[in-house]
């Protein structure tokens, strides 16, 4: 994982660099550890390159439900973070693995509060009825010859969404959400059975 090209998978994030004094993170895709080196030396508008120094690293973590890892960090006194998505997520414990022994850090598990993914699964589990009314209304006002059409912003998503609806027909429409319901309720039991970790290398 070391001196070579690690590829991410973000808009704003395309290669990673880990040497053993810093970690160069770039919004281009370099062929080379020496063209994201000359990289470095140059500024320019084209590309944004984070420099972070390994004995500037306070810590890094990650959750097993998520596909990214973050680092913190101090330099000149303020507290930073990035998060960094790999494009091969598999890849996620090799790199943060090798981070952390630049760092001479341990590894740290600590379960999440039970209660905080509950609350966000069920606000889905309140808004997917809610939709499920709304768009079963729509459905019928077509049934009537009434069709919705959209305006302002992402009216071709919003229309796009309004023709399925419509062409999905009220019972369908109600099958797929008493389903999606009960598909979220289950998620919700599972995860608060089982609260996920979350690891902090430090």
């Amino acid at each position: 994982m070391k001196d070579q090209i690690i590829a991410l998978g973000e808009k704003n994030q395309k290669s990673l660099l880990i040497t053993n004094d810093q970690v160069i993170i770039s919004s281009k895709s370099h062929p080379s550890v020496t063209s994201l080196l000359d990289a470095t030396q140059k500024k320019g508008f084209l590309e944004s390159i984070t420099v972070i120094p390994v004995p500037a690293i306070q810590s890094i973590s990650f959750h097993e439900n998520d596909q990214n890892f973050k680092i913190r960090y101090v330099v000149d006194g303020k507290e930073k973070s990035e998060t960094i998505v790999l494009d091969n997520g598999s890849s996620r414990l090799d790199v943060v693995k090798e981070l952390s022994g630049l760092r001479g850090f341990s590894e740290n598990e600590e379960k999440e509060s039970k209660w905080q993914p509950l609350l966000l699964n069920l606000l889905g589990v309140v808004a997917i009825p809610l939709f499920t009314w709304v768009f079963r209304g729509m459905a019928l006002e077509a049934e009537q010859g009434i069709h919705y059409e959209a305006s302002g912003r992402r009216s071709g998503i919003k229309q796009l969404l309004a023709n399925v609806v419509e062409a999905l027909g009220p019972f369908w429409v109600t099958v797929i959400g008493v389903l999606a319901t009960l598909y979220m309720v289950y998620v919700t039991y599972k995860r608060y059975q089982q609260p996920a970790s979350k690891y902090i290398f430090k």
